[in-house]
């Protein structure tokens, strides 16, 4: 059963035997005779058959079993790696869609360089998606928020505390503040109070995700609501929105290099303002989070150093 552990653990995650069977590349029938044998040897089901298939009582226990099995088999192969001269492996790494083209370009081949026979596999998920990953030890390692993280089961090491900024073009700021412009962006520059922006569009992040969740309790503090006449969950295609003078936005530390970018780029409808939030009293902590119990082998442990450094606020201060 130990042996085969990766079967059951498939199993629970599919809830279907054709599934589960493709995944693990073995026939429908050995998945079948597999489980058969599995629940006669321990006199319990693992797994109700219908209406449609679910795991039982019995059936979560032995799936947090064996993952807690699979994490040891996992940290064993890491220290076993570090014992020998030619190192090689695959690390599964998280980011979230927003993040992946300011960080994942510049770390690649930096790290293909550093260890050529080791396989970096990035994926990209929100947050919420990526926890279950690091739970289910199909994820080493991500980097995100914490202001979301549901699990006590995970550890993380904070790397920048980012700060929100309001996206704004010029043109809009001629259109909303046309008695005040252009004295109004010496005025904002030194803090934009929201309260004075409640009449302008804005195109924010969906609720579950960690800059939004910091900007409705800044709003909550004031007792306002924007005009949101748009959720989207790509950072870069709001700002390329407020550059078409469609909406107002919002970034985070990380994402002002690609105002910059845009900016400079000259295919903008129009120049974007970035100015700091009167009164903002959150930070979004960015981090590198995983297992609580996850042993990295030394080639993950140069990856996350590579990762701390390209987030380093001075970075995208000087872009800025």
């Amino acid at each position: 059963m130990l042996n085969n552990y990766k079967y059951f653990l498939a199993l629970a995650e599919e809830l279907n035997i054709s599934n589960a069977a493709k995944r693990l590349y073995i026939s429908h029938q050995s998945l079948s005779k597999y489980l058969k044998g599995l629940e006669e040897k321990h006199g319990v089901a693992f797994f109700e058959r219908k209406p449609k298939i679910t795991l039982t009582a019995a059936g979560k226990i032995m799936q947090n079993t064996l993952r807690q099995i699979e994490l040891l088999d996992q940290n064993m192969e890491n220290q076993l790696t570090d014992l020998k001269e030619d190192k090689s492996g695959t690390i599964h790494f998280g980011i979230t869609e927003g993040r992946y083209p300011i960080i994942v370009p510049k770390l690649l081949k930096e790290f293909y360089d550093l260890h050529p026979k080791v396989e970096l596999n990035i994926h990209r998920k929100t947050s919420p998606q990526m926890q279950e990953m690091v739970m289910n030890n199909s994820l080493d390692l991500f980097l995100s928020g914490v202001d979301n993280i549901v699990t006590s089961h995970v550890k993380y090491e904070t790397i920048l505390h980012e700060q929100m900024y309001i996206v704004i073009s010029d043109n809009l700021l001629k259109q909303y503040f046309s008695d005040q412009y252009p004295g109004c962006i010496d005025t904002f520059t030194k803090g934009a109070d929201l309260r004075l922006f409640q009449h302008v569009p804005f195109v924010l992040n969906k609720k579950n995700f960690n800059s939004r969740i910091l900007l409705d309790k800044h709003l909550s503090e004031l007792g306002i609501s924007l005009n949101c006449i748009n959720e989207l969950t790509q950072p870069d295609i709001h700002h390329l929105l407020c550059a078409e003078d469609y909406a107002a936005s919002f970034c985070l530390t990380m994402y002002l290099s690609g105002i910059d970018g845009l900016n400079e780029s000259g295919n903008t409808n129009s120049h974007l303002h970035v100015f700091p939030i009167s009164d903002f009293a959150y930070f979004n902590p960015l981090a590198l989070i995983y297992h609580r119990n996850k042993i990295f082998p030394s080639y993950t442990e140069d990856l996350k150093k590579i990762v701390k450094r390209y987030c380093n606020p001075a970075s995208y201060l000087q872009q800025s």
